[in-house]
């Protein structure tokens, strides 16, 4: 067994348990709603300090505490949720060449907008002998023919909508090659944590993420909220922690002023 297996059933663990069908929508705050900067289009770079560095980018996102919980998050969401796979803005792909080595049987695409950051991908994964997987150049508003309408069973995105200028648009595209009953799961900033706000508003190529606007967003498109839930109090930089304290992340988490991301689990139809 593997260190991070009882990690990744205590994530999975959390993820089983549904909204009940009559329960109402989260409550949002005014916080939630209100964007921080232009809606359509967008201006400067995707990630600043790393567009032109793949391999630091890859290095960044592969190591450390948080980027373990999140791999053992998404490890159990792509256990549960059946065919291909989808992830916009994937980056370097380092989160979906996991899926895949640990899922060969299953077809897992990235789409990411930076072309040096989707050829360092394919690279890595074919160094790796992986032939479920792909990425593709190209944006959330308009995916590449390759993806072929009702074709996917799960979208992921992580740290990419609040890069987006048309959201309406990546719902709409979204939609469409999600087959029904297909699962997002979105995990973005939360811009309720000081630290987190201030970074994304404060550094080039970063923007704040508000939900209630996504939310309404793919309701319109047909898409119902599941869970909504938060997590990470340990900033991305920490390397590790001890269980005790751990443990304490995960039973504080909840409070958004303390939690670095909020996370979505949305259902087609």
């Amino acid at each position: 067994m593997s260190a991070s297996a009882p990690l990744a059933r205590a994530e999975e663990t959390l993820y089983r348990q549904p909204m009940a069908a009559t329960s109402p929508p989260p409550p949002t705050s005014a916080a939630d709603d209100q964007p921080d900067g232009p809606v359509n289009g967008r201006s400067g770079p995707f990630n600043a300090e790393f567009d032109d560095d793949p391999e630091r980018y890859d290095e960044m996102r592969a190591g450390g505490h948080m980027a373990r919980r999140r791999t053992a998050f998404f490890e159990g969401v792509v256990a549960r949720v059946p065919g291909d796979v989808l992830e916009l803005g994937s980056g370097t792909g380092t989160l979906l060449r996991t899926m895949a080595a640990a899922h060969p049987d299953r077809s897992f695409t990235g789409v990411e907008p930076l072309e040096g950051y989707a050829r360092f991908a394919n690279e890595r994964a074919a160094a790796d002998g992986l032939t479920n997987f792909h990425m593709e150049v190209g944006v959330g508003e308009d995916l590449p023919p390759s993806i072929e309408s009702g074709s996917v069973g799960l979208v992921m995105t992580i740290d990419a909508l609040h890069h987006i200028g048309d959201l309406d648009a990546v719902v709409a595209e979204v939609t469409r090659v999600a087959r029904p009953g297909a699962r997002w799961v979105a995990m973005e900033p939360n811009r309720l944590h000081p630290y987190v706000l201030a970074y994304h508003v404060l550094t080039p190529g970063e923007r704040t993420f508000p939900p209630a606007p996504f939310l309404r967003a793919v309701r319109r498109a047909g898409w119902s909220l599941r869970t909504k839930r938060r997590m990470f109090t340990f900033p991305s930089t920490t390397a590790s922690v001890p269980g005790w304290a751990a443990s304490l992340e995960r039973a504080t988490e909840w409070f958004a002023p303390v939690s670095g991301a909020v996370v979505l689990d949305l259902v087609k139809g």
